[in-house]
């Protein structure tokens, strides 16, 4: 047996079954890549694919500005910051990058590009799961089927020759970072750290034969009543009785402890998230690297810390403010921007709850809840409103039945879709 046939033994034995994932499962039942669907287009016309090469810096700004093109004059859309973007696309220097294969497309037309995507596989999630997966990421395109078609075609083939049994997206690039297509509520802006894209997107990628793979949920909730809401007020009430019951406190991180925190919160992500599909295991580097990101708009009371009666931190939850009220609408800091956001910190309203994870031992005795509603009750203290939960995957009963407890709502819908390749 030659080393390739003895790795795909080896991968097909550790693939997991659904019985693995307690917190959302892989999907089933893709449609298959063939027969063709009659809506798909199979003449490219003039359309022609082009490779960007993100390490070098006039092509990453080529590739971010095909985003603003196509979807800037939309009152909803906002640019994502430019110089964030740009040093996140920088394969040379992202450490979230070192496992990932990719390739990197623009469609072009009469000398305009009108078009863009991403194919990619990820190594780390392949080990994490025993599979050979294939993902197509940052996917825009105008309303035209031979445009979107092209980009999905040549995607969808190139992690096909790369041994992948399905091609799933957009994710740009994992899991730990923005995912989905919104398909659900077009009405807003997107808050901080989701995507954004036209109505007719899920149309063009369906057109190709692309099937739902998995919706990502967006709560809503409002904060303003606090605990004279008596649903808050009552669920507060079991939290109460909860953290005394098992010995529990919560507590918001210290940012003058920064190094530290940012450690706790490492090892508890890659500990608590491990059940559910999608997840990919962080790298120290790489979290350190999406913390320091962050560290200049963190509120230190929204981002909590649960400890046991022993002070061993076993769930956490970060929710940041929503800096995209007070963002500039095309992504740029300079020359302007930076006065902008900086005097706007005070005035946003909204925040999302980002992350939540509770630790094998303490799931399914209410932390999730209490940490919600933790959240909620620090929210109006300083000075929210309202905000998003989210995402979730739509079968991680644990976490969306909490959610409801205390009043959220579904306000939005992110979609995966995705084609068995096999």
């Amino acid at each position: 047996m030659d080393l390739q046939a003895s790795q795909q033994v080896d991968t097909a034995k550790k693939a997991r079954s659904g019985d693995d994932y307690r917190f959302g499962a892989p999907p089933k039942d893709l449609p298959k890549l063939h027969p063709a669907p009659p809506e798909r287009a199979t003449q490219r016309g003039k359309v022609r694919i082009e490779t960007i090469n993100l390490a070098n810096k006039a092509q990453r700004k080529r590739f971010l500005d095909v985003a603003d093109a196509i979807q800037g004059r939309d009152p909803n859309f906002i640019s994502p910051l430019r110089m964030e973007r740009m040093k996140f696309l920088d394969t040379r220097h992202n450490p979230a990058l070192a496992q990932i294969d990719m390739r990197v497309m623009i469609a072009v037309r009469d000398g305009r590009d009108v078009g863009r995507i991403t194919a990619h596989v990820d190594r780390a999630y392949d080990a994490e799961h025993g599979v050979k997966a294939g993902w197509f990421g940052f996917f825009e395109s105008i309303d035209d089927r031979q445009v979107a078609h092209a980009l999905l075609a040549d995607a969808t083939e190139w992690v096909r020759l790369r041994g992948a049994t399905d091609i799933i997206g957009p994710n740009n690039f994992t899991t730990n970072h923005q995912v989905g297509l919104l398909v659900e509520n077009f009405s807003r802006p997107p808050f901080i750290e989701m995507t954004y894209n036209p109505a007719y997107y899920e149309r063009l990628i369906s057109s190709f034969g692309f099937g739902k793979a998995k919706d990502l949920l967006v709560w809503w909730i409002d904060v303003t009543k606090g605990t004279d809401d008596p649903r808050l007020k009552r669920f507060y009430d079991v939290s109460q009785k909860v953290q005394k019951r098992y010995g529990l406190t919560i507590r918001n991180v210290r940012l003058a402890n920064f190094d530290a925190e940012v450690a706790t919160v490492f090892r508890l992500y890659n500990d608590t998230w491990q059940k559910n599909w999608g997840f990919v295991p962080v790298s120290e580097s790489e979290f350190k690297t999406i913390a320091s990101d962050f560290r200049q708009i963190i509120v230190e009371d929204m981002v909590l810390i649960v400890e046991d009666k022993h002070k061993k931190p076993v769930a956490f939850s970060v929710t940041l403010p929503n800096i995209n009220e007070v963002m500039p609408k095309n992504g740029r800091l300079v020359p302007f921007g930076w006065w902008k956001l900086l005097t706007g910190m005070k005035s946003i309203r909204t925040g999302r709850l980002i992350l939540l994870g509770v630790a094998p031992g303490h799931r399914q005795h209410g932390v999730e809840s209490m940490l919600c509603i933790e959240t909620a009750l620090r929210a109006t203290r300083v000075g929210w409103t309202s905000g998003e939960i989210g995402w979730t995957l739509e079968d991680n009963v644990m976490i969306n039945r909490a959610v409801e407890t205390f009043g959220g709502h579904i306000d939005r819908r992110y979609r995966l879709l995705g084609i068995d390749l096999r």
